[in-house]
């Protein structure tokens, strides 16, 4: 027994050179796994639907208005806790930016996208009967909205660079004009979307100032809120007035080149089909080959 175990090393060793001159021997048939598996690859890569991708470069537009209530903050003193209770944010801007993301890729705000474009027929196109207008499956199979947010969830890509600030929104979808198109609307409504927040909160801002400053008859702190009136009076005026009012456009979404899809790659397809079949072929030749050995081994024992 203790024999035996000392020489399988050698064995092993041994079999190596006859291995090589198996795969060698058996080539052809390692040269067949290669060009089947970069021929299935291949019509893969050839007939799958292409997605392109549409981006739009945003910048935070609150960071050209962000002194305005900064700038107040180090004057309130005291009434920091006031203008807190107002819903007065004084100690930054960024948390605008992230509010506005948030909003962006919210279920209620893509809903409602995807429910005023009518995109429901659209994202599940082999469902539906476009002549009929109808659905082509059971209801019990037709999508729902909470699928169609997920499903949008996964065309729709939004991130932030840390350093420069700048937000990026990606649409990818097999209809190049119909992505571009889509990034863009998504951030026009979004601004508008925010818009209409900025209004309502400063609005009821101002609505809880007036009454503190109807209560109090203290000189300085009617004077502190009086200018956090202001200070809301002016945002809300900004909201009105302001089209791009929480993402500046850096550069809008277009077509994607008709070339240029971002998957299939059909290269790294090929290249991917002839290592799969070059491995496949090597493990069923090697496999034969062990097979053989342990048969051979096996009779001689």
């Amino acid at each position: 027994m203790v024999t035996a175990t000392a020489e399988t090393p050698a064995a092993t060793t041994a079999d190596l050179p006859l291995l090589i001159e198996q795969l060698i021997a058996k080539r052809w048939w390692i040269f067949a796994a290669v060009a089947a598996s970069m021929t299935l690859f291949g019509v893969i890569a050839f007939t799958s639907t292409p997605i392109y991708r549409s981006s739009v470069l945003l910048i935070p537009a609150n960071i050209e208005r962000g002194g305005a209530l900064g700038n107040l903050s180090s004057t309130l003193g005291q009434l920091g806790g006031l203008a807190s209770l107002a819903g007065i944010d004084v100690s930054g801007r960024q948390a605008e930016t992230e509010e506005a993301m948030a909003v962006l890729k919210s279920r209620h705000f893509t809903e409602g996208f995807i429910r005023d474009r009518n995109l429901m027929p659209v994202l599940y196109e082999n469902k539906w009967d476009a002549e009929k207008q109808r659905w082509k499956v059971p209801q019990s199979e037709q999508p729902t909205a909470g699928k169609a947010y997920a499903l949008f969830g996964r065309i729709r890509s939004v991130k932030q660079d840390e350093d420069t600030r700048l937000v990026t929104l990606q649409i990818e979808w097999k209809d190049r004009a119909a992505a571009a198109d889509w990034a863009n609307d998504l951030v026009e409504r979004l601004n508008a979307e925010m818009r209409q927040r900025a209004i309502a909160h400063a609005d009821a801002s101002v609505g809880y100032l007036e009454r503190e400053l109807n209560s109090t008859s203290i000189v300085a702190a009617r004077e502190a809120i009086n200018r956090l009136i202001e200070a809301q009076i002016k945002q809300r005026m900004l909201a009105n007035v302001t089209r791009e009012y929480a993402f500046r456009v850096v550069d809008r979404a277009v077509p994607a080149d008709r070339d240029e899809p971002v998957r299939p790659r059909k290269l790294l397809l090929l290249v991917g089909g002839a290592l799969f079949g070059l491995v496949i072929g090597v493990l069923v030749v090697s496999t034969r080959f062990a097979l053989r050995q342990w048969r051979s081994t096996s009779r001689t024992a």
